[in-house]
Formats: structure tokens, C-alpha cells, sequence
């Protein structure tokens, strides 16, 4: 059974008309991951791998708890752990870090909300 990784009560406060990206970066070598983001507004993006994607504006987005699951893995054998950073608008919310030892293939989960700055 994969092990999940959980990030609560994420705040980024944000303007209503600002465009909010989230960006998967893997830090790790050998990083192959999917994520999904659920947004109350469906069309609901997904990142392949290390990527950017807009996933809307302060006001779609506030008031409302965005969900983003990350399903990863590591297949370099000369790697021992994964490492993921998620940032939205080029800020850090969270830098998640496992030994492969401890699992391979990492659920992530972050729960995020866009509150008013």
C-alpha cells in the first residue's frame, strides 16, 4: 500500500483578478509523476513529470479548498530519495522530501485556499 503525504491548511493570499500557476518541480533525478488539481470550477489541469499550469484567478478560486494529488515514483537506482518542490506564482508552499526506503511511489496531497491578502 502506497504511503500518502499530507499538507494542510496551505494559505496564499491573492488579489481576485491575479492568475495563480502551480508549479511541480522534482528536484530529485529519475522524478515521473502525475498531478491532478482539483478545482471547485472543473477542467481540472494536470502535470506531467515537472511542469506549470494556470489554475485560475484569486476570485474562481477563493473560498473554496483546491486539492492537488501528486502520484510519483523514482526509478533511478543511483537515486535514494524523491524530492518535490510545488510553488504557486514562483513562491514555495511546500519542498515534500522521502527516502525511497521509506516508500517509491509517494502519494502527495496539498490542500490549498486563495484567501484575500
Amino acid at each position: 500500500m502506497r504511503k500518502t503525504y499530507r499538507y494542510r491548511d496551505l494559505d496564499f493570499p491573492v488579489d481576485d483578478a491575479t492568475e495563480v500557476k502551480l508549479t511541480v518541480e522534482f528536484l530529485s533525478d529519475g522524478g515521473i509523476a502525475e498531478t491532478l488539481i482539483y478545482r471547485s470550477i472543473g477542467n481540472n489541469p494536470k502535470i506531467s513529470d515537472s511542469g506549470t499550469e494556470l489554475i485560475g484567478t484569486g476570485a474562481e478560486l477563493r473560498g473554496k479548498i483546491t486539492i492537488c494529488i501528486t502520484e510519483a515514483t523514482n526509478s533511478n537506482l543511483n537515486e535514494d530519495e524523491i524530492r518535490v518542490r510545488y510553488l504557486l506564482n514562483d513562491t514555495l508552499m511546500v519542498e515534500h522530501h522521502n527516502l525511497k526506503s521509506e516508500e517509491i511511489n509517494p502519494t502527495i496531497i496539498l490542500f490549498l485556499k486563495f484567501p484575500m491578502p
